[in-house]
């Protein structure tokens, strides 16, 4: 009788772990597709399979072998996917210090809302001053970065352009920095004109 609980005990181990394997791999084929659409521009099938991945993965969260590293990712992969499609105000909460409100572990998703904080003051420059107010607060999004990244080139790269830009403007070297009209994959181009072959 105690080898038959021993097995039947066993079995059922067994089945939870194939069941937990099973699981992370649906979970897993999703995040694929959800890169094949974000790869071919398509951009709202991802999110959703995202939002319904970041749910499992906040589970998963709260066991000590995992952590939080799946949730930074995740989230990380949704504000990037915003960004690309240029919902600033959806990536960068109204508060004093977004960046700072990010979690000082998750480094990917502090950059994207760095680089969001850049372009909605940007967009919203009226005037020179403005336009400097603008870059301060991205400027110290991207010092926060840096503060809490023991190695972050993309972050290091933007700040120090930024005081540049900064620096130019409040000598005139320099004007304000026209907006941006570049989508994800660079500026949009058109086709090369085609002449006869002789």
């Amino acid at each position: 009788m105690k080898a038959i609980g021993g097995f039947m005990l066993g079995a059922l181990v067994l089945a939870v772990i194939g069941g937990l394997c099973l699981a992370a791999g649906i979970l897993d084929r999703e995040m694929v597709h959800a890169q094949e659409h974000v790869v071919s521009g398509d951009y709202a099938e991802p999110l959703a399979i995202l939002d319904t991945t970041e749910r499992y993965a906040e589970y998963a969260s709260r066991l000590p072998w995992i952590g939080n590293a799946p949730v930074n990712d995740l989230r990380a992969r949704k504000a990037a996917i915003r960004y690309w499609q240029r919902q600033y105000a959806a990536i960068v909460p109204e508060i004093a210090d977004p960046v700072g409100n990010v979690a000082s572990d998750n480094i990917e998703l502090q950059l994207v809302v760095a680089n969001a904080m850049y372009r909605i003051g940007q967009a919203e420059a009226g005037s020179r001053e403005t336009f400097r107010g603008a870059l301060d607060a991205a400027i110290n999004g991207y010092l926060t970065v840096l503060k809490n990244a023991s190695r972050q080139e993309d972050a290091a790269y933007n700040y120090e352009f930024l005081v540049r830009l900064r620096d130019d403007i409040a000598k005139g070297r320099r004007k304000a920095e026209p907006i941006d009209v570049s989508g994800p994959h660079g500026h949009v181009g058109s086709p090369p004109v085609t002449g006869k072959n002789e």
